[in-house]
């Protein structure tokens, strides 16, 4: 349990980076996985900020909290956040809008395991002396 923070932080920068280098690469692809496509002009440079050069800039952003361990915390309230955000986001959108699919229910539950292994993270921090693998 002792580096349970660190793989956190290494298994959301790995995610974050696979997501956007998957979606800078292939764009049309990645958008047909997960069922959009880009109807106008605009559409895909909209869908390269956000799931190219976001998730790139997030990714960047942990490998930076990892080699600062000080700013951790945050990167752990961060995520937590981020992951509420994702899992309420579509736990709204299946209830009003889409209903229950395999995929969505998969997310949703990965987000929410997420969420709670980062908030376990956030929580645990305050507690551990500085020289702690955390």
């Amino acid at each position: 349990m002792k580096y349970y923070g660190i793989v956190f932080l290494v298994l959301n920068l790995l995610i974050y980076a696979a997501i956007g280098i998957c979606a800078a690469v292939r764009p049309e692809a990645f958008a047909a996985a997960i069922d959009l496509s880009f109807t106008t002009p605009a559409a895909l440079p909209e869908f390269l900020a956000t799931f190219s050069g976001l998730m790139l800039a997030i990714a960047l952003g942990l490998l930076l909290t990892l080699m600062m361990r000080r700013h951790r915390r945050a990167a752990y309230a961060a995520l937590t956040l981020a992951y509420a955000g994702f899992a309420g986001g579509r736990l709204y959108g299946m209830l009003a809008h889409s209903g229950f699919d395999w995929r969505n229910g998969v997310f949703l539950a990965l987000e929410i395991l997420l969420l709670v292994w980062g908030f376990f993270c956030y929580r645990e921090m305050r507690w551990l002396p500085a020289n702690y693998g955390h």
